[in-house]
């Protein structure tokens, strides 16, 4: 029995079940969020723990770059229903408890990481603006 099921989200959906979405066009196909894309499948689960299992899962193929060699398509690539499937039901089966959960506290680490240096890197930016704009010609 799956522990989860996979649907194609569509705009303005709401849902009352524990889930997230997967972007399923463009160059980050595979991409999960919290938040709905426009293009995207929405994953079910049966309760939070597993729905935030799969998501890390999910995190790690899309991080890992699993999903790009099922991307299709010439102009607009993007990835099939059936081909997220394949790809959770496989890391499904390799999934070790604890091998993964060392995993995801590191993935969420270095996540946490990046966004402050993200944080940090748009502050200097800011302050070199204000700097700049500080300087008055006097002629």
């Amino acid at each position: 029995m799956k522990t989860y099921k996979i649907k194609t989200h569509r705009k303005g959906s709401h849902y009352q079940t524990s889930h997230f979405y997967v972007l399923n066009k463009g160059k980050n196909a595979g991409r999960p969020s919290k938040k709905p894309y426009c293009n995207s499948f929405v994953v079910f689960a049966n309760n939070e723990l597993q729905t935030e299992k799969l998501f890390w899962i999910c995190n790690i193929l899309h991080q890992g770059d699993y999903f790009k060699p099922y991307l299709v398509g010439s102009r607009m690539e993007y990835i099939h229903i059936g081909s997220v499937k394949k790809l959770f039901d496989e890391a499904l089966k390799r999934y070790y408890g604890n091998h993964w959960e060392e995993r995801f506290k590191v993935l969420q680490r270095i996540e946490k990481a990046e966004r402050d240096l993200k944080r940090q890197a748009d502050n200097i930016r800011k302050h070199k603006i204000l700097l700049m704009r500080s300087y008055e010609r006097k002629l």
